[in-house]
């Protein structure tokens, strides 16, 4: 596993130059003009574009001259022509090159809002100019960029606050999911005239904690196993089901533990009708909570499995945390239905803040009331994974339950998924422990790269990373043995507390410790070692060796390695030249020379251990 960025656009070349001017003699030297018409851009990424993302319907290439052709796109709609399409990456900086300095007094830019698709507005366009490619100054923000259409054209335009002496132009603008422009034009002049020199600005110095996120920050809380409940179609979570992931069991004996704290949230087919919110009334949280504290399943499952856990191991005082959901209420729902004897409507922010205040309180008021022994409250999960900024009292709403659940002692945690509008102000959005979802595990075109990149962003942000699986063949497998391996290369499989994904329990941890396939079946011990701090990355080749064959028989063998990781397969690297061999994932393999062929050949074998390949090891025959 390689940990090297790359950038989707390419490096950014922006030399440092020595002033030079247009001559008196161009026909348009002292005509105002979009200066920039019709210029190739350069584009800088703030954050890894990859996968499916790095391609052109996400992503138009950087060669794409919709930006400055002219032209301005007719439709409010992702589909229409003319657009260049930003996705994801945090923020992006265009940059042209006027070619020779020139006078820059104004702009327009022209965006797509279309609420539907969530190609959304930024919350501001920063305008920077430099002389000479390196001094830097912001000329100009606009801000308040705004529609309240469903879908809508916004085209912004304006001057600068003075005439400015530009070679290089900057244009820079968050991204919160989806960016479209069709047109940026940059007006002035060639002729520079009086126009301000560029003042460098100051250099900001932004200070980002720089490290992971702490079990002991957190009540000694190490690996938090999202437990989902409530679906209509799946039981609920039984002792037996929790067992294996409550203690480490090993030919049917409790021999440790294993995950120390659960999430209980609700399905996603619960909250969402494809991708838009459900508006849940209060007979609909309530149901919720009733399943989440359903006699003898799901809470009450987990307090037994504990249990019969710290009884086994003797471990008296041993306990799990839990966290409990926070459901998001919808603004478009009215009638909510009564709390403390008020109808509550949504579109009201008193009335959401009510609903979650009561929906905080009587979770609490029923997990006391059950007496539990074996497990406590951590704290709260804010469900939903991104940042609606659309939604104008959210950041309130966040602000109020974040201050509400640190009144009563515990802790709000947020799952932002990768580049989640919002993920990178996690801190000051309110929330105490954010976990970041690198997305990996679900999409085979995502490079490995994802999961260093993820990791070094969790890292700078303060965060913690959640692992993730989406199924238990044995890709999946494949996928989730990566995300160990690169947190122990990356230090947050010790350093970093960690969330797990994996659809659902029982799920991918279950199958694979039900499993009979070995491959499959060493996923469980792996997750084991991993949360121990104990999993090994290494990839150690195979034995070589040296075999005498006779010109009409055969080499039998198996192919040795030293590892405690189980094997995946065994991947032939370089065939014989003169000769076949086969070998199966046992590492059995059988080498038949060819009819008649005496002297010496070889082949090469690499291990494969699923989150990584060994280099090859060579074995050489000998045929007499």
């Amino acid at each position: 596993m390689i940990n090297q960025p790359t950038r989707y656009y390419g490096e950014v070349n922006i030399p440092k130059t020595e002033p030079t001017y247009w001559s008196e003699k161009e026909d348009d030297y002292g005509k105002e003009q979009n200066l920039i018409l019709g210029l190739p851009q350069q584009i800088i990424a703030y954050a890894t574009v990859d996968g499916n993302m790095a391609t052109p319907q996400y992503n138009t290439p950087v060669t794409g001259t919709e930006l400055t052709d002219g032209k301005y796109a007719t439709e409010a709609t992702y589909t229409g022509k003319g657009w260049f399409r930003f996705t994801r990456g945090m923020a992006r900086s265009i940059i042209y090159d006027l070619k020779h300095i020139c006078a820059v007094s104004g702009y327009s830019v022209g965006f797509l809002k279309e609420n539907s698709t969530a190609v959304g507005l930024p919350a501001a366009v920063t305008f920077s100019a430099t002389e000479n490619g390196v001094d830097w100054q912001e000329i100009h923000q606009a801000t308040e960029i705004y529609s309240e259409k469903e879908s809508d054209i916004v085209r912004i335009s304006g001057k600068f606050s003075s005439i400015f002496r530009a070679r290089f132009i900057k244009i820079t603008f968050t991204i919160y999911s989806h960016v479209y422009i069709d047109e940026i034009e940059i007006y002035g002049i060639k002729k520079v005239g009086d126009a301000k020199s560029i003042v460098p600005d100051k250099e900001v110095i932004i200070s980002y904690p720089n490290k992971y996120a702490t079990p002991a920050e957190f009540n000694n809380t190490h690996d938090v196993l999202l437990s989902y409940i409530c679906h209509p179609k799946i039981k609920p979570i039984t002792k037996e089901i929790y067992l294996p992931h409550v203690a480490y069991i090993e030919n049917g004996q409790i021999k440790d533990t294993l995950f120390d704290s659960y999430m209980f949230l609700p399905y996603v087919a619960y909250l969402y009708e494809g991708h838009q919110k459900k508006a849940l009334k209060k007979e609909d949280w309530q149901y919720y909570m009733d399943v989440q504290y359903i006699e003898g399943g799901n809470m009450d499952a987990l307090e037994a499995a504990v249990g019969e856990t710290k009884a086994t191991l003797g471990k008296p005082d041993y306990k799990v945390s839990v966290f409990l959901s926070i459901l998001y209420p919808v603004v478009k729902q009215k009638e909510f239905g009564e709390v403390d004897g008020k109808m509550l409507d949504f579109s009201k922010f008193e009335d959401r803040k009510t609903a979650i205040k009561w929906l905080i309180d009587e979770q609490i008021r029923v997990f006391n009331q059950k007496g539990y022994k074996n497990i406590y409250i951590q704290g709260f999960y804010w469900f939903t994974e991104e940042i609606d900024y659309s939604d104008y009292s959210l950041l309130n709403l966040i602000k109020f339950t974040t201050e509400y659940v640190r009144s009563l002692g515990f802790i709000t945690s947020w799952i932002p998924y990768f580049q989640a509008s919002g993920y990178n102000e996690w801190a000051k959005l309110g929330f105490d422990l954010a976990c970041y979802q690198p997305n990996f595990a679900f999409n085979y075109t995502i490079p490995d790269q994802r999961l260093f990149d993820a990791a070094d962003a969790a890292k700078l942000l303060g965060m913690c990373i959640e692992l993730e699986i989406g199924g238990s063949k044995a890709e999946d497998v494949d996928r989730l043995k990566k995300y160990y391996a690169v947190g122990a290369l990356t230090g947050y499989m010790t350093d970093a507390l960690h969330m797990y994904y994996q659809g659902g329990i029982p799920d991918a941890i279950y199958k694979t410790y039900n499993s009979e396939d070995k491959y499959i079946n060493s996923l469980y011990k792996d997750t084991y070692k991993f949360i121990k701090g104990k999993f090994n990355p290494s990839t150690p080749a195979a034995v070589s060796k040296s075999y005498d064959c006779t010109v009409s028989g055969s080499v039998n063998d198996v192919i040795t390695v030293i590892c405690e990781n189980v094997v995946k397969n065994f991947i032939i690297t370089t065939a014989p030249k003169s000769g076949e061999v086969t070998i199966d994932k046992n590492g059995n393999f059988i080498y038949t020379p060819e009819s008649g062929f005496t002297g010496e050949d070889s082949f090469e074998v690499s291990v494969d251990y699923g989150y990584d390949a060994s280099v090859p090891a060579k074995f050489i025959v000998k045929i007499k």
